[in-house]
């Protein structure tokens, strides 16, 4: 292989990667939209009030707090029984 063809296998290549990274932002961007889309059918479905959905996201962070603290607290327990 001639290094002039070698260099174009290699443009070739490299545009096809940024072909398929545009393809793939393109998707997870459209995913996204779906799963938001199906959010907003339950919100109306169930009728669900701003205040409400404040409320859960407050919740879900507070839940997620404990539990990252939950598991620093058993992380050290071990690291503490390996080091004895």
């Amino acid at each position: 292989m001639t290094k002039e063809r070698m260099e174009k296998e290699l443009k070739k290549v490299r545009q096809q990667l940024a072909d398929l990274q545009a393809r793939e932002k393109d998707l997870e961007e459209q995913r996204q939209m779906m799963e938001d889309a199906e959010a907003m059918k339950t919100i109306k479905k169930y009728k669900i009030s701003s205040e409400k959905l404040q409320l859960f996201n407050k919740v879900s962070e507070d839940e997620i707090l404990q539990l990252l603290a939950k598991k620093e607290k058993e992380n050290a327990g071990n690291e503490e029984k390996t080091i004895h």
